[in-house]
């Protein structure tokens, strides 16, 4: 007999925020948020469960959040802890299934088709998973867990009760439970998805499903149209997928939000340094190299600019992402101030290592492995070009964070 899917969707509560208040018993029970130092230009990451009852919420301006909640507390990030934690809880999902599939860095989806037999046993799980991560990071961190026969109504019922909830979506129940919950609590829908439904006169989840399917298509595309329909009736079929058969990496990149506006190329280069230092080590912990580069920019009016060239052959190192990007931007026009710098590498291919027999680089490619062991052993940046020493470390940012391998 085949059994039914049996999925859970594991979201830790207010991650960033209660990491914080774990590390810090004085945050504890306090608003507090995750952000760069008030008043910089920086939104806020995460919020804790006593600022968001105030109504703060994550990407909200400082100003806004302070508006609220008067005696808030900026925590800035700490994205090697979050990662360190990160890592201890999926050790703890993966003693209970071999299908971990990590979702963002802080949450999860389990496969536990096969290793549970009935719904009964799948909460009882649901709930030994929840004591063993309180044993594991600690007694302030709690987690919602999502429990359904499919990956999307998982993390929908995640989220129906939080925090440190655990909720089960029975087929009985599903038809009721999608009737009553707004288009966006579906993974998918944001703001503008919403839009677009509201201006085709779909305002519920019923009117979607209700919606011709052909018509949706026509909207969105013959996936996502066909998807927005499936998801009105709580259909998916997604597998769950483990990390080790993740999807292929497509590209490697880096931005950072300058703390002022700037026409200043000095300026700029600093950055872009900083910026190649990281997408290089990237690119060669995955032993990965690109031969298509972006060097972009923010302007201080939210517009972009910047230039894009593809090179005839392969490369991972930080050094001349800098001296290519350096060359270009000497000579580029920029149209006005600049408030955020990003370097993108793409058309990646694995363990690329070939060289040219006369490359001038070859003592420099040479030397990079050592270079990141030290780095990786004593931290970022320990060994670093002397270029660099006239800038001031550059913030730990959170905002896109991705956990590493």
């Amino acid at each position: 007999m085949v059994h039914k899917r049996i999925i859970f969707h594991i979201d830790m509560d207010s991650y960033f925020a209660t990491v914080e208040q774990q590390a810090n018993p004085l945050l504890r029970g306090k608003p507090i948020v995750v952000s760069g130092k008030e008043g910089s230009r920086t939104v806020i990451v995460a919020s804790s469960k006593e600022a968001k009852r105030l109504g703060v919420k994550t990407a909200m301006l400082h100003h806004e959040a302070r508006k609220l909640c008067p005696n808030l507390e900026f925590v800035e990030p700490d994205g090697a802890k979050y990662e360190y934690l990160t890592k201890t809880f999926l050790k703890v999902f993966k003693t209970f299934t071999g299908k971990v599939e990590v979702f963002s860095i802080d949450e999860a989806f389990l496969d536990m088709t096969g290793y549970v037999t009935d719904w009964d046993l799948a909460i009882e799980k649901a709930s030994q998973i929840k004591v063993l991560l309180k044993q594991e990071l600690g007694d302030w961190m709690t987690c919602s867990v999502g429990i359904a026969n499919n990956k999307f109504l998982a993390k929908l019922a995640s989220g129906l009760d939080k925090p440190n909830g655990l909720f089960f979506v029975h087929e009985k129940i599903k038809q009721s439970i999608l009737d009553n919950v707004k288009l966006t609590a579906f993974c998918g829908i944001g703001r503008r998805i919403e839009k677009r439904l509201n201006c085709l006169g779909i305002k519920s989840v019923p009117e979607l499903r209700a919606y011709q399917p052909k018509k949706l298509v026509q909207e969105f595309g013959p996936f996502y149209g066909k998807k927005l329909h499936q998801m009105a009736s709580g259909i998916d079929y997604e597998p769950v997928i483990p990390d080790f058969q993740s999807a292929e990496i497509k590209s490697v990149g880096r931005a950072y939000t300058l703390p002022y506006n700037t026409y200043d190329k000095e300026e700029l280069f600093t950055v872009l340094m900083h910026l190649c230092e990281k997408v290089g080590r990237e690119l060669r912990r995955k032993k990965l190299s690109g031969k298509t580069l972006v060097y972009y920019f923010r302007y201080s009016d939210f517009t972009h600019g910047g230039f894009r060239l593809t090179l005839p052959g392969y490369i991972d190192d930080n050094l001349r992402l800098f001296e290519i990007g350096c060359a270009k931007l000497q000579n580029f026009h920029l149209e006005k101030a600049v408030r955020l710098v990003g370097v993108h590498v793409s058309n990646l291919i694995k363990d690329y290592r070939q060289q040219t027999l006369f490359n001038p680089d070859k003592k420099q490619t040479d030397l990079l492995p050592f270079l990141d062991k030290i780095n990786d052993r004593y931290g970022e940046l320990t060994v670093k070009p002397a270029y660099l020493l006239k800038l001031k470390r550059l913030r730990h940012k959170v905002g896109g964070f991705k956990l590493q391998d």
